[in-house]
Formats: structure tokens, C-alpha cells, sequence
């Protein structure tokens, strides 16, 4: 990225009023996996907007976002790339495979701890029929045959997630324990775990019910209920505050259990938070409803301070603790809160150019690891940034 691309980053950052794309929301709730690429802005993907004109060039501000320029190659075809992350300092970046322990067509990674040691994801056939594997230091280990749709990892390995009949379940030093779903509830999607071992997710039931859940990795069959009926938990953070929806509006938690209304920005009737870490949270918060559907733009949250603001991207994969955004799908790219930012290589092996190749899906705290997938010849491949500091 060029200093110009950075201040222009920056600049969007801090402005208003934004584009206008368009994504479809119909569930308070989201499926375990979550697959936040698969959000579309204006017919564009992310990656074919940040393909475009240096990362948010293809954005029209105060208007709807108007056609890309013609994409140029989403990733450098280069095993390193260095680039000026602040001033003092400077990254170098490579991207790497992760092994498949297993054949399959379609091989992901779709999250990663904080410390950037232990990622999980699924190898299978895209037919719901996907085994979740967790790799631990390049290591990678199958889990048992009986689980689907692992969805977190936390700081000591351990895997949760959600089967296709909506058991929440916790994978712990090769024990598999199933979580208690509350009665009244039929089923639950687990979504975040913390490196304390708390749990975060949703009890649903007839009539589109549900209920904020948390759950302890120590006591899996216990589980305490938070806030009022029809609320909704997404993430937890390392100190247990939860992030979630209540009556419409996004929500947090303390670990003592206090609810309390998170801002919407002004002229939002009401948002959703997706992921929190640190004192960071993001989600989408909605606008005019249009053709059916609910215009929405990602959202980020400081939690220390209450600040929102909304971001001139199409969308964002994660938010480390550090308050760097994982811009995905296609062209993958880590912005920092100050607006600098790095694009992420690309493999040398990869010919594939167009936007969509690459799709980054989780972030380590301190935004030196990234985690995601290649998609070339009709295969995925599960792929790992690593970066180092100069």
C-alpha cells in the first residue's frame, strides 16, 4: 500500500455519510459458521471493490457505490510482501498451507485463537458433510467423526461449534463434550469462546424464540441465561463481556451479567454485533429497507470509550484486539485504527488472479496471523498469513 492509499484510508475512517450496498438480513440469529465473504455490496464482492482503486476507490460516498474500475490481479502473485504498517515500523507478511490430514475438495480455515497457534476449520465436500480440523503449530489433528461446523478456537485449543441438529458442543485435550440446551429450547448455535473457557451463544425454539446462553468449557451441562428473552449472544471477550442483540438493538454484557444498549449511528434504526475482541466489536447495522431485503454497512464499536462508526468497506471478516480490521474476500487486507494498512500476498503457486481467489476469515490479537482460503480449479485450500515485525 502507498502513503496515499493510507490517508485516504484514513480519512474514510473518520467521514460520513457512506455507500449504500446491498445484503439481504433476515435472521436475528447467524448460522455457527458465519461466513461473513459470502456478504455481497452493489452485485460486488469486497474483493472486487478493493481490486478496484487502491483498497476504497471503487466507493462513492453519499451515494450508492458505483461499478469497480476493471480489477487488477487481487494478490501480488509474491511469497513476501513488506509494507509500511506505521511509520517506525515495518511488516513482512507470507502466506502458507496449512497440510490436509484428509482429502476433500473444499479445505478452510476459519478461525484462529488470539495467540495465532491453534486455527480451525473444515475439510469435506461443501455438503454439509465437513470435518472439523484444528491445527496447533502447523500440526493438524481430525476431530472426532461426530462433530460439524466447528467455529472457535480459544488460546489453549480448544474447538467449539454447532451440529447441523443444533448441539452445541466443546472439543477439550481430545474429549468431546456436547452443551446442555436450555429447556424450552430446542437446539442452540455457539459462536465465541474466551481463553477463560467461557461460552457465548443463542438458545432457539418454536416461533423463532431464543435466548443469549453462556456456558463454562469446565461444567458443558451447565449454563446460564442472559438477558431477556429474544436476545441474542455473538462474541465474548477475553474478560467476559458478551456482545449480542436485545429487543433490536446491539447489545453488551458485562461478566456480572449487566446489560446495557450499545449506540446506533445516527439515522440507524438498529444494528447487530457479530465478533468482539479487546475493547473492539463489529457487526452491520441496517438501513432503508429495499427490494425485499435491508441495506446494511459493517459497524465498528469502542467499547472503552461507546464510539460507533461506520466503515467505508463492504464488509469485515474480523476485529483484532488490537483494533485491526480484517478487510476479505478476494483481496484480503489488515487496516489499523489509525487507517494504515497492508494488503496480504498472494502465493507464488496460485495463478488464479481474479477477485474471489482469496478470502481471509480470522485474526490473531495482535493482527500478525490471518487465516483463510484459496480458491482455484474449483478447490479451496486452507491458507496462513504469518507476519513479522522489521
Amino acid at each position: 500500500m502507498t502513503m496515499l492509499d493510507d490517508q485516504r484510508i484514513a480519512e474514510l475512517l473518520h467521514s460520513a455519510p457512506v455507500p449504500e450496498p446491498r445484503v439481504d438480513v433476515g435472521r436475528a440469529i447467524r448460522d455457527g459458521r458465519r461466513r461473513r465473504q459470502r456478504r455481497r455490496v452493489g452485485g460486488a464482492t469486497a474483493g472486487t471493490v478493493l481490486a478496484g482503486l487502491g483498497v476504497v476507490g471503487a466507493v462513492q460516498f453519499g451515494g450508492v457505490a458505483r461499478e469497480p474500475a476493471p480489477a487488477t490481479p487481487a494478490l501480488a502473485a509474491s511469497p513476501t510482501v513488506s509494507t509500511p504498517a506505521a511509520p517506525a515500523s515495518s511488516l513482512t507478511c507470507e502466506a502458507s498451507w496449512l497440510p490436509q490430514p484428509i482429502p476433500g475438495p473444499v479445505a478452510v480455515a476459519i478461525g484462529v485463537d488470539p495467540t495465532g497457534r491453534h486455527i480451525v476449520g473444515e475439510i469435506g465436500t461443501g455438503n454439509e458433510d465437513g470435518r472439523v480440523v484444528l491445527w496447533t503449530d502447523g500440526q493438524a489433528t481430525v476431530l472426532p467423526a461426530a462433530v460439524r461446523h466447528g467455529n472457535a478456537v480459544n488460546a489453549d485449543g480448544y474447538v467449539i461449534g454447532t451440529n447441523g441438529d443444533g448441539t452445541g458442543w466443546v472439543y477439550r485435550n481430545g474429549s468431546l463434550r456436547t452443551l446442555a440446551t436450555p429447556p424450552g429450547y430446542d437446539a442452540v448455535l455457539v459462536h465465541a469462546i474466551n481463553g477463560r473457557g467461557d461460552i457465548a451463544g443463542t438458545a432457539r425454539g418454536a416461533n423463532d424464540s431464543h435466548h443469549a446462553v453462556l456456558w463454562s468449557v469446565d461444567r458443558p451441562q451447565e449454563y446460564r441465561l442472559i438477558g431477556r428473552p429474544g436476545s441474542t449472544a455473538t462474541g465474548i471477550t477475553e474478560d467476559g463481556t458478551v456482545v449480542g442483540k436485545m429487543g433490536g438493538l446491539p447489545y453488551r454484557w458485562t461478566p456480572q451479567g449487566t446489560g446495557k444498549a450499545l449506540p446506533l449511528p445516527d439515522g440507524s434504526p438498529s444494528a447487530s454485533v457479530e465478533s468482539a475482541h479487546g475493547t473492539w466489536a463489529v457487526g452491520m447495522v441496517a438501513g432503508a429497507k429495499k427490494g425485499g431485503g435491508v441495506e446494511m454497512l459493517p459497524v465498528r464499536w469502542d467499547l472503552a470509550t461507546g464510539a460507533v462508526s461506520r466503515l467505508p468497506f463492504p464488509g469485515v471478516a474480523a476485529i483484532a484486539s488490537n483494533g485491526d480490521l480484517l478487510v476479505g474476500d478476494g483481496a484480503p487486507l489488515v487496516v489499523a485504527p489509525d487507517g494504515t494498512s497492508r494488503r496480504l500476498p498472494g502465493r507464488p503457486d496460485v495463478r488464479a488472479t481474479e477477485a474471489g481467489t482469496y478470502t481471509a476469515e480470522g485474526i490473531s490479537d495482535d493482527g500478525l496471523t490471518v487465516v483463510g482460503a484459496v480458491y482455484e480449479n474449483e478447490v479451496h485450500r486452507p491458507l496462513v498469513w504469518r507476519c513479522t515485525r522489521a
